[in-house]
């Protein structure tokens, strides 16, 4: 247990060498003032753990500066003995001042022993609590920094940083991140002038050369009382910041998640203080959260990272819908309406009969990267393209508002670009046309396919509408169920092709043009 510091205050030296002699006896730490300006200088400076207090002095007396210590925040639980030579006369006023007992002059060892071990036991437990509060609050702070940092690592590490350097009454709190050989800085709090000119930007090996360095090897909490002596006659950036400044103790605390060490952070006392055993475990609590944090972080951007490779072989929104939380649900199967739209090229087949295989390869290039962008631009989710042949939805899985006429407004988009293209390829021979087909309505949606190769599709009436009228339509038409027609009539120019006789329906379909678009389009977002 810490030796208690015990401030005796009275302008008499004499009274001052007897109480010093008095609490000696007991083993306490006593420093003296002889004035009430002097005894503040020192519960300032000293912090000590209880002051015993002359009442009749020149100057500030015993009342005031009682007074005074209770107004300050960091001092109005300190236990105050008030020493008097009038109990009753003096005690109403030394209980308005704030004194917690009182001893009568002239003082007797056995009574002042036992008002000041009581009084001390007291600000133990009271110290204790106020620890315990200070540290569950710093725990709930970095919490809420974790939970509200949308995976940040930097806020919560500064928190780390920060919270620890408090509690632990430390300096130069560095949190040093892991490489595959080596660490490097990655924040700092309350570090000295020189921390920055001597570490730089660079990295350092892991070694057992240095402290850091050990804490990653050992993967343990490392105390060193005096790095100054810990480096004499090394070399190397920790070897020149420990010759800085006073004799420094040194904590280094691994942030390990999975038996990984993710980083170390590091504290400083400007003295030769070590760290309690209760220091080391709030430490190693900041730095399992950190190390949670992190992972947390390294597993949102893998996931992210995971999502953008998706992406290059999905549609973005089933990339996204696959690594989402209703993503499994979702896959399981659902039914939903949906509008298709299937498009493919006219004269195709003739074109790679006669053309070089890297000509038709160009070209299915140059068509796929054109339509892709006016796909993902329009939010229509691309179930599969097979050579000229694509087939899009709307309105799953993500909801997509008046899905039909998204639809429509892809769909002109698209003849519009072909037709740029297409004029650039008949320069080359290329004789191509543009078709379109339209539909809306429900339809089954879901995983499709067998273990090691699954695809998200619909399955549904609406899909084989889609492809059939998508058969029908001529070079650069795009022909409209009658629903779709229905929904699109106010804000689409559309022309009635008739009733068409389709493959695997009984009886005939009406089917609707597309020609244009009554009101400029505005995409969602």
């Amino acid at each position: 247990m810490t030796t208690a510091t015990i401030l005796a205050v009275d302008d008499t030296p004499q009274n001052l060498r007897l109480l010093e002699a008095l609490l000696a006896t007991d083993g306490y730490n006593v420093i003296t003032a002889t004035s009430g300006e002097d005894a503040l200088r020192l519960v300032s400076e000293r912090h000590p753990d209880l002051l015993l207090i002359d009442i009749l002095m020149p100057g500030m007396d015993g009342y005031e500066l009682c007074r005074r210590i209770r107004t300050s925040e960091e001092t109005r639980f300190l236990p105050v003995v008030l020493m008097t030579a009038s109990m009753d006369q003096d005690k109403a006023r030394a209980l308005e001042s704030g004194a917690d007992d009182f001893v009568q002059k002239p003082v007797l060892q056995h009574e002042l022993s036992v008002r000041v071990r009581s009084l001390l036991r007291v600000k133990r437990y009271h110290d204790d609590l106020q620890h315990a509060l200070d540290r569950q609050t710093a725990i709930g702070d970095v919490l809420r920094v974790i939970g509200s940092s949308a995976f940040q690592i930097e806020p919560v590490l500064h928190a780390v940083a920060r919270h620890a350097a408090r509690l632990c009454h430390a300096q130069n709190v560095v949190i040093w991140r892991t490489l595959p050989n080596a660490y490097r800085l990655w924040v700092a709090e309350d570090v000295i002038p020189e921390f920055s000119r001597i570490m730089g930007d660079g990295d350092t090996l892991i070694g057992s050369d240095t402290i850091v360095g050990r804490a990653h090897l050992e993967k343990r909490p490392v105390i060193v009382p005096d790095i100054r002596e810990y480096y004499r006659g090394a070399d190397g950036a920790a070897a020149e910041i420990s010759r800085v400044g006073e004799v420094r103790t040194l904590l280094a605390v691994p942030l390990i998640r999975d038996d990984r060490v993710l980083g170390v952070i590091s504290l400083i006392r400007n003295a030769s203080d070590p760290f309690t055993n209760e220091e080391v475990a709030l430490v190693r609590a900041f730095a399992d959260q950190a190390a949670i944090a992190i992972a947390n972080v390294e597993l949102f951007e893998t996931v992210e990272r995971q999502r953008e490779e998706l992406s290059r072989f999905l549609s973005p929104q089933v990339a996204a819908l696959i690594t989402s939380e209703q993503g499994a649900k979702m896959l399981e199967g659902h039914r939903r309406q949906i509008t298709v739209a299937f498009c493919d090229l006219r004269g195709f087949t003739a074109f790679a009969e006669t053309a070089e295989p890297e000509e038709v390869l160009g070209v299915l290039r140059d068509y796929h990267r054109a339509m892709g962008e006016l796909i993902v631009k329009h939010q229509g989710t691309l179930e599969h393209f097979a050579g000229d042949g694509m087939m899009v939805f709307f309105n799953d899985p993500l909801p997509v508002e008046r899905h039909e006429l998204q639809a429509v407004r892809m769909a002109c988009a698209m003849r519009e670009r072909f037709d740029e293209m297409a004029s650039a390829w008949q320069k080359r021979g290329y004789e191509l046309g543009f078709g379109v087909g339209i539909a809306t309505g429900y339809a089954t949606l879901g995983r499709i396919g067998f273990e090691g190769r699954y695809d998200y599709g619909a399955v549904g009436n609406v899909v084989i509408l889609a492809q059939r009228l998508s058969a029908e339509a001529k070079a650069g038409q795009i022909l409209l169920s009658q629903r779709v027609q229905a929904a699109v009539e106010a804000d689409a120019e559309t022309t009635p092709v008739g009733d068409l006789s389709l493959k695997g329906f009984t009886r005939p379909v009406p089917a609707f043009a597309a020609e244009s678009l009554k009101t400029l389009e505005r995409l969602p977002g």
